[in-house]
């Protein structure tokens, strides 16, 4: 006999951790090797006599790269809203009237996305603290903090929270046969 109650009251709201490297010259950097690194490869095994493939010090630079990107990332811990606290953020971010119309940008979402996405991250981050200068500068859309990728990576972890159905998974059995789609979820992208 299942105990609801007991099932009810042990209930938690999603999390997700997103990876966040403040140091994208480094990634950038360590791409640039990789490639070297590949076509030096090519060449040794193209021509042995040229004895060796002299990938040592690439490998070496590599690695500390490596090092350093895992040093400059932080790991955000994301958590979904309570359904109130989702709504009144929704209610304080109302969408943009575009000549008596919706905002095409804010449609989707149903609220201003320029100001409502960086409160949900905002309000969804679990960890790190962050001080209030740090969201500031984070969250600036014209700073130099974050890359649109890594800006989209975050708000739709956080939309996705909120959003994407929460109920049993597949089994792993059924999963290992099924193909991957495109996307997870329907989150909300600007008009093009």
């Amino acid at each position: 006999m299942t105990d609801f109650d007991a099932i009810l009251t042990g209930a938690r709201l999603p999390e997700d951790r997103v990876p966040v490297c403040t140091r994208g010259d480094l990634v950038v950097e360590w791409r640039r090797l990789a490639r070297e690194l590949a076509e030096s490869k090519v060449k040794g095994a193209a021509d042995p006599r040229l004895g060796g493939d002299g990938t040592g010090p690439l490998v070496e630079r590599m690695e500390a790269l490596r090092a350093e990107v895992e040093a400059s990332t932080v790991e955000f811990l994301l958590r979904a809203l309570p359904r109130k606290q989702w709504n009144e953020l929704a209610d304080a971010h109302p969408p943009r009237k575009d000549g008596g119309r919706v905002h095409p940008d804010d449609a989707a979402l149903g609220a201003n996305r320029e100001t409502f996405l960086p409160a949900l991250v905002r309000a969804s981050t679990v960890e790190p603290k962050l001080k209030d200068d740090t969201w500031a500068a984070l969250l600036d859309a014209s700073g130099e903090l974050l890359v649109e990728q890594q800006w989209r990576q975050l708000w739709r972890a956080c939309w996705n929270l909120n959003m994407t159905e929460v109920d049993v998974p597949f089994s792993v059995a059924g999963l290992l046969t099924t193909r991957v789609s495109g996307s997870e979820s329907g989150s909300p992208e600007p008009s093009a």
